[in-house]
């Protein structure tokens, strides 16, 4: 879960809940821009919550992926477009159905002085199994044998679609990452362009550049990166980001207030640069109202469409999805097929969900009004997304309900642990993920990805979805694969574990007088990726 996460090449596994979080400003110090605490040009940009965790196998949020993005790499990257990239593999070959061979790119140095070779690779994957972030290797890994320094051949447990984009989610670390020799919870050691130099909690997390760094430099992009020191501001809220970026505190904020998106957009002084991000949905809990399909119907689409319309003219909002994957994904969020969602089971009907609802209320020998929370971080705009799906429920005869505000890291105890489903609460969540349609399905509704394994709040289960995942990862067909994820789709849909609420637009702003040339990544945790970004031929600039 997270803050605010292939066609040929097939697709990625981003870790899937990004939550957006919310705070107060903090630990400004000084002018951005200009000259790095050590000398050389500076970056200042602003993260929305301290950074939790920087091994790749515990960090289940995105701002930690988004501070540790740029000092780790993986084997393949996925560029703006969503092509893969060859990165720390310079091949990427299948030898049958189960077997792929890896070629690692030579003479690459790790942060610490050691070089990169197969042995690295196989330790990097294998030190996911048990962690938090398991599901990213040990869904497809069965097996690795070194064939020399630099070749790698891995045997899946069974085929496989999104293998090569699943590459683009394993940053590689070293070997003795898996000893105690190397602890990178305290020291993240990788082989990006910047390499891991302070972090006050709560103030700041700082990178400088790694002078060693294996990139040699083309026509598009230089052989370093031209920003030397990268500070990120922990800035909690939008409101105190944007007074930051305005009073020149901060060269470059990615969570701007909605409502300042016109005047940024207009202004000669700023950039505002935007595309589509995570979702927002409602996830089911053990409250009474929820522990019946009829009841989870009812409170669903039927009830809430009012608040959607609301929301689009009120937000950034992209989309008012029906289904999980995002609008990126044409093939499987097609507009033809969300209608067909729509008209089978979330219409709007304000009629057919008083029956619904009434139904449900007799089911369970509820009385009315039922008293209902809804849980949700300290996100202006998640709150308010809340606080009007609140304002309709409450203009029924069935509810009475509130909205309970939390800090982040209260909030993710309640709605990641094993329990959370357990709570007399319906959770406002965020959701995301990468180029491929079971990167926004599996870790939401997979029976195995209930919390606190992963991502599946209400603890849905569903034995025919599972059995759809599963055939979808192993089916290489495009045709195929789009048949059977729409069928897992609508099976989810008819079972209303969540509410789907919205896809949000992520947006950045910096300042013209000193940021030149940055560009907004499309997926949620990965948003500074323009800072350097080689293989996508994308670099920013300081003036």
């Amino acid at each position: 879960m997270s803050r605010d996460d292939g066609r040929a090449l097939a697709p990625g596994r981003r870790d899937l809940l990004r939550v957006l979080g919310g705070g107060t400003l903090a630990g400004l110090a000084g002018c951005a821009g200009g000259a790095g605490g050590d000398g050389g040009s500076e970056l200042v940009a602003t993260l929305s919550a301290d950074v939790k965790n920087y091994d790749p196998t515990q960090a289940n949020d995105t701002t930690s992926s988004k501070a540790f993005g740029l000092v780790y790499e993986t084997l393949l990257t996925v560029d703006f477009d969503g092509t893969p990239r060859p990165t720390l593999a310079t091949s990427v070959e299948r030898l049958d159905e189960l077997r792929w061979r890896l070629s690692i790119r030579e003479g690459v140095t790790f942060h610490d002085g050691s070089e990169l070779t197969a042995a690295d690779v196989k330790s990097t994957f294998e030190r996911y199994e048990g962690t938090p972030r398991e599901s990213l290797v040990f869904l497809w890994y069965d097996s690795a044998t070194i064939r020399d320094d630099y070749t790698l051949d891995v045997t899946l447990k069974e085929g496989y679609a999104p293998f090569r984009v699943a590459l683009s989610n394993v940053p590689i670390v070293p070997e003795a990452a898996a000893t105690d020799e190397l602890d990178l919870s305290t020291d993240p050691v990788g082989t990006g362009p910047y390499r891991f130099a302070a972090h006050e909690p709560d103030s700041l997390f700082r990178l400088r550049k790694h002078d060693d760094y294996w990139f040699e430099g083309d026509g598009d992009v230089p052989a370093t990166p031209p920003i030397d020191t990268l500070t990120f501001r922990i800035v909690v809220g939008q409101s105190e980001q944007l007074a930051a970026l305005r009073g020149g505190d901060v060269d470059l904020i990615n969570t701007p207030p909605a409502s300042a998106a016109a005047d940024l957009r207009d202004s000669e002084e700023f950039t505002l640069t935007s595309h589509v991000a995570g979702g927002t949905i409602c996830s089911s809990s053990r409250s009474r109202p929820n522990r019946t399909r009829t009841g989870r119907s009812a409170g669903a689409s039927p009830v809430w469409s009012p608040a959607r319309r609301s929301s689009r003219r009120s937000f950034t909002a992209s989309a008012s999805p029906r289904t999980p994957p995002s609008p990126l994904l044409e093939e499987y969020a097609s507009e033809s097929f969300q209608r067909e969602m729509r008209d089978q089971y979330s219409g709007y009907d304000p009629d057919r969900a008083t029956e619904l609802l009434a139904a449900g209320f007799d089911e369970l020998g509820l009385s009315t009004p039922h008293e209902a929370r809804i849980i949700v971080n300290q996100n202006p705009q998640r709150v308010k997304f809340c606080q009007l799906i609140a304002a309709e429920l409450n203009a029924t005869e069935f509810f009475e309900t509130s909205v309970e505000q939390f800090e982040w890291n209260t909030y993710t105890g309640k709605v990641l642990t094993g329990g959370s489903n357990e709570t007399d609460a319906m959770m406002a969540l965020g959701w995301s993920g990468g180029w491929d349609p079971d990167d926004y399905v599996r870790n939401l509704f997979y029976s195995d990805q209930r919390t606190p394994a992963c991502c599946n709040a209400a603890h849905y289960s569903n034995p025919e979805v599972d059995r759809l995942l599963d055939e979808g990862l192993a089916t290489y067909d495009v045709d195929e694969r789009e048949r059977i994820y729409r069928d897992a789709q609508e099976r989810i849909v008819a079972d209303a574990p969540v509410i789907f609420v919205r896809f949000a637009r992520r947006m950045e702003a910096y300042r013209n007088d000193r940021v030149s040339g940055f560009e907004t990544y499309p997926l949620d945790g990965e948003e500074f990726a323009g800072i350097y970004a080689p293989s996508a031929g994308v670099y920013t600039e300081t003036k």
